[in-house]
Parts: C-alpha cells; sequence; structure tokens
C-alpha cells in the first residue's frame, strides 16, 4: 500500500481549504448620479460620503444613476468611458466604469451648458510654460519668461499672452510652424497656445520691419 507522510496531507488540506483565488479582491468604489431632481435644472456626481465629486483616482467604479426627468438626461464621457441615459426616459442605471488619467464631464445632452460639470482622474498634468509679449504704447516690442528677455527656449509647448497697446505696430511671432500676430490697428490681450520646433523664431512690427527680434529654439537634449 502506498504511505502518504502527513506533511504531504497538510500541504494538500491547504491547498484545498486557502486556493490563491481566495484573496479578498479589491472593490469597485461607488459614486452616484442624478439628473433631473424634481424636473429641475440640476445635475449631480457624489461620493459615498455625498460630497461633488472634483477629483478622483484612476481605477474601478461603479457609478449608480438615477434619471428622475423627462426633459434631461446623465451623460458620463471622458477617457475611455461615453455612457448616457435617455433624455425622454427615467430611472436607474448601473454603470461599472474604469477610469484613467484625464478629464470626465458629466452633462445632459438636452441643456450642455446650464447642465455640465468636470472632474479630474489622476495628478493634473504640469503646467504649460508662459511667455509674456508685449507691443507698445511706444515703439518697443518684447518677449519674456519670468520677467527675463527670451534669448533661446528648449523646444515644446508654451502659453504666449501678448499685450498690444498700440494702434500704430503689431506683434508678429513666426519660426517653423508658426506664425501668428495682431492687428497694426488693433488693441487688446491675446493668449495663444503654441508648439516651438527647433530653429530660428522672429518677433516683430510689421509696420516696422526694424521693430524686431530673434531668439533660438534648441533641440531637447537626447535621452
Amino acid at each position: 500500500m502506498l504511505k502518504i507522510s502527513p506533511l504531504v496531507l497538510l500541504l494538500a488540506l491547504a491547498a484545498v481549504l486557502v486556493p490563491g483565488s481566495a484573496r479578498p479582491s479589491i472593490a469597485a468604489t461607488p459614486l452616484t448620479g442624478s439628473v433631473g431632481q424634481a424636473d429641475s435644472f440640476s445635475i449631480s456626481l457624489k461620493d459615498a460620503s455625498g460630497n461633488s465629486v472634483t477629483h478622483l483616482d484612476p481605477g474601478d467604479y461603479t457609478i449608480t444613476v438615477n434619471d428622475l426627468s423627462t426633459l434631461h438626461n446623465f451623460h458620463l464621457l471622458g477617457p475611455g468611458v461615453d455612457m448616457a441615459t435617455d433624455v425622454d426616459t427615467t430611472g436607474m442605471q448601473t454603470w461599472n466604469v474604469t477610469f484613467s488619467d484625464g478629464v470626465y464631464t458629466y452633462r445632459c445632452d438636452a441643456h450642455p451648458v446650464q447642465m455640465k460639470h468636470t472632474f479630474r482622474v489622476g495628478a493634473a498634468p504640469p503646467p504649460v510654460p508662459k511667455l509674456t509679449g508685449k507691443v507698445g504704447p511706444a515703439r518697443t516690442i518684447s518677449l519674456k519668461r519670468s520677467g527675463t528677455r527670451v534669448k533661446s527656449l528648449k523646444a515644446g509647448t508654451y502659453r504666449v499672452v501678448v499685450t498690444d497697446s498700440t494702434r500704430k505696430d503689431n506683434f508678429h511671432l513666426l519660426g517653423p510652424g508658426i506664425s501668428k500676430k495682431t492687428a497694426v490697428r488693433g488693441k487688446g490681450t491675446f493668449s495663444w497656445k503654441l508648439t516651438f520646433r527647433p530653429g530660428l523664431f522672429t518677433y516683430r512690427s510689421d509696420a516696422h520691419k526694424k521693430l524686431k527680434r530673434t531668439f533660438k529654439v534648441l533641440k531637447p537634449p537626447t535621452p
């Protein structure tokens, strides 16, 4: 007769009683959505504590949506998610979603301006560096970063805020892939989000071509 040692029996019994799949799974985080309470222009998304959702960690969520009006719907959309109730029906729905880094919106499609909110999932992206351009009121033109004249930049995306204070000149920024300008006879403040490629750039007045400066955009360092 084949003899089985007590140690082998003990290990076999442990494998039956405590299988690897018995580890507790991480439950999806519950959220509650609501739209059209008493046919009002209200829409909300709240966490388990009743707080309005403004930021979430990436992961799995279970959303219970209570659509209370035939005038509105609840539409959730963002990276990897696009789910909605019907405008002309009411009822409760449960959605299982996975949120990843990015910005999400929930809105009523029938009233997307009045009934719309956003929230971010994950960490916010780093801020876009800002450049400040100015032309006028005298015959002057400048482009600065943190108060220092721009002589060179690393290639990348920047927000360029230009203040045009004269109707005798304009601010014209041009270089590889970019040509943005204000009007010679206009004034105002303008904001441009631009991606600078390596090369030589110029900012000038189109009315007085000698009113100009240049700067270089450098290639990013090789990893």
